[in-house]
This record gives C-alpha cells, sequence and structure tokens, in this order.
C-alpha cells in the first residue's frame, strides 16, 4: 500500500486546538472566504477555477475531505455527471452542518464527519479524493496522505490546493512590525504549501502536476481587512488599531492595500 520512502520531512507549526478554534468553535473561514471573494482582482473566481480541474466522470464515487463549507460546489451541481456520488467530510460538525444547509437537497451530495488521518472508508473505494487548503493543519500528514492513498483506486486523482511561501507578502511585511506583540501565522511557515507539496506528495504518487491559479487582492475598506487578519491571528485590540492606520494610509494614497496572493493545485495520480 503506497511506496512512502520517507524521504521528505514535515515540520509541524499549529498551536494545539488550533483546528478547534478556526473550525470548530467558530466559523473563521467564511469570512476569509468572503474577503477574498470581495477583494480579488480575478474575476473568475477561486472556486470556479479549482472545480473546473476536477475530471468527473458517470458513475464515480468522490470524497472530499475537510470539505469546510461546501462553497466549492454551489452552483456546480447541474455540471456533475449522472451516478457520480459525492462524501463531503469534515472533522468540524460546524463546518460540515453549514455544508448540509448549502447542498442537501442535492441527492449526489451525502455528509459525514471523519479525520483525514483514519478515514472510514475501505480501501480503494474512491475514483476521485479532495482535500482543499487543509492538509497544512493536519498534525500527521504523513498518515493523512497515506491514507488517502488507500482509499484510492488504482489510477484514482488526488486533487488539493494549497498557497505559496510568499503569499500575502505585503501582510507578512506587516505582521514583522509587530510580531513581537501578536501570534502571527506566516505563509513560509505552513508543512503543506506549493514550495513543498510537489515533493511531499511525489513520495507516494506516481504522478503529481502543480497548476497555479493567478490572482492577487486589492483592497478598499481597512476594516475588512483588519477582520480578515483577526480571523486566523491572535491580535491584540491596539495592535490591530496599529495595522488599521497603516493600512488606511495606503488606501488613502493609492486607492486600494494591493496583497499578493499564491495559490494553486496538486494534480497526483495513483
Amino acid at each position: 500500500m503506497g511506496r512512502h520512502k520517507r524521504g521528505v520531512a514535515v515540520k509541524t507549526i499549529d498551536k494545539p486546538g488550533r483546528v478547534d478554534e478556526l473550525y470548530v468553535k467558530n466559523d473563521t473561514l467564511s469570512v476569509r472566504i468572503n474577503f477574498h471573494q470581495k477583494y480579488s482582482v480575478n474575476s473568475y473566481g477561486w472556486h470556479n477555477w479549482v472545480f473546473d480541474q476536477y475530471s468527473f466522470r458517470k458513475n464515480i464515487k468522490v470524497l472530499e475531505l475537510g470539505c469546510g463549507t461546501g462553497d466549492t460546489w454551489i452552483g456546480k451541481e447541474e455540471k456533475i455527471p449522472e451516478g457520480t456520488k459525492i462524501i463531503l467530510t469534515d472533522i468540524s460538525p460546524l463546518m460540515s452542518g453549514k455544508a448540509v444547509e448549502k447542498l442537501e437537497k442535492n441527492e449526489k451530495f451525502s455528509f459525514e464527519l471523519a479525520d483525514i488521518q483514519n478515514i472510514p472508508y475501505a480501501d480503494s473505494e474512491f475514483e476521485i479524493v479532495i482535500a482543499n487548503h487543509m492538509l497544512y493543519h493536519v498534525p500527521n500528514l504523513n498518515k493523512a496522505i497515506s491514507e488517502i492513498y488507500r482509499v484510492l483506486k488504482k489510477d484514482g486523482v488526488f486533487y488539493s490546493t494549497t498557497f505559496g511561501e510568499n503569499s500575502l507578502k505585503e501582510l507578512t511585511d506587516i505582521y514583522k512590525k509587530f510580531e513581537d506583540c501578536a501570534h502571527f501565522t506566516y505563509s513560509k511557515d505552513v508543512r503543506f504549501s506549493l514550495d513543498n507539496g510537489e515533493a511531499v506528495l511525489g513520495d507516494y504518487f506516481e504522478k503529481t502536476e502543480k497548476r497555479l491559479y493567478i490572482d492577487s487582492l486589492e483592497v478598499t475598506d481597512s476594516d475588512d481587512l483588519v477582520e480578515y487578519i483577526v480571523s486566523y491571528n491572535d491580535v491584540p485590540d491596539n495592535i490591530c488599531r496599529k495595522i488599521k492606520t497603516i493600512t488606511e494610509n495606503e488606501i488613502s494614497q493609492n486607492g486600494s492595500f494591493k496583497i499578493s496572493k499564491e495559490q494553486g493545485m496538486f494534480v497526483c495520480v495513483k
């Protein structure tokens, strides 16, 4: 099962309980989704692009791990081929519940609670497995990918999105000014990114392809930006006010606060 060579060291940076704070006790994900939808320059839309990468056919089984609020699937139901069964799973009852609210009327979808490190399905059960913007949260990444490999059929495809080390670098520049006073998450420190993902996944899959989505942000409201920052960082109110002043000045001078994005997907064939 699998062909893991154990050649890639995977670091762990998430604080204990971080996933609980971000996704189980609170819905901070919707804040980030809405922010990117509002201020992204690429008008086609991230969720549209992600869906376009999937190669579906009739009568297959699809498993999504860490489905979040299910936004990728909204409005795409009729594009899913006949007979396709999609199981949306998340470790968070809150996230899964939001996905259910949005998609439960479509019979192609079913919903379960599941931990990617212990996937509750049989070997070789799925033609497609998906894990978008979530592998960097997993405590035991090697175990998770091994489980994904296990439940995929021969020639099955694994799709996984993440971001690059230089994503949001303009925010990183701000964070560095206040890192002694607050706890920030830096893109360069995540355990699974566009920069190391090919090596991590290549330890398991014969074929791994990286696809990039070209986009950036142009933010015109400093309150929205501070809300976004607080949604995934532990920042005291006095630091929030200082960040707000910095970004307000930038918006006043240049019309917007521009932020770089590096996002993409790995497509892996078993």
